[in-house]
């Protein structure tokens, strides 16, 4: 299979394909009468008044809303690991995740950004289970679609530059020092 050589849409691919695993843990809990509500809902929540989130259009605006949000969700992670490297990548999709079901529920719905709020505890603890799937599939989707050399091989990658630079591999920069090692500096 070819990979996606493109951080943006690798990115929004695996944020979308992600959110269908989120969205099927909150709407069975749901159905089973253990939530009150969904991250669709809470997204229509941030356009519209809550009697009307469950409108027909309401649901299409919670949907796209929700989805879009997983799409930026993907693409932050794309450029995360981009820029961190790929290693540890579930516990980078796992923080991304719950960083983005706390921002979500802790901080944007208490400003109001949302007016759907629910009362029940099982409902948080149910998103916040979605989140963390959401996170580790987002991570595992994307590094499984993405050329892997769109990534840093790791961390390390970060920090001091090399002398020869342009990220070149290890073995080269090392046959490079063995056929200059008696030339002059000056």
């Amino acid at each position: 299979m070819q990979k996606i050589r493109d951080r943006l849409i690798a990115g929004a691919i695996a944020g979308v394909a992600a959110n269908v695993v989120k969205m099927g843990i909150e709407h069975s809990s749901q159905f089973l009468g253990l939530t009150q509500e969904t991250g669709m809902k809470k997204a229509a929540g941030f356009f519209l008044s809550p009697r009307k989130t469950m409108s027909p259009k309401g649901k299409i605006i919670g949907f796209i809303g929700d989805y879009s949000i997983a799409a930026f969700l993907g693409v932050f992670a794309s450029y995360l690991m981009t820029f961190t490297g790929k290693d540890y990548y579930l516990l980078k999709g796992l923080t991304v995740g719950n960083f983005s079901w706390s921002f979500m529920n802790g901080v944007l719905a208490q400003l109001g950004g949302s007016k759907v709020k629910a009362n029940d505890p099982n409902t948080y603890l149910t998103s916040f289970i979605a989140h963390t799937a959401f996170g580790l599939t987002k991570a595992y989707i994307l590094v499984n679609i993405i050329d892997s050399g769109l990534f840093k091989p790791n961390f390390n990658s970060l920090g001091k530059p090399s002398e020869t630079s342009n990220n070149r591999s290890p073995e080269v920069e090392t046959e490079d020092k063995e056929k200059n090692k008696d030339v002059s500096p000056i």
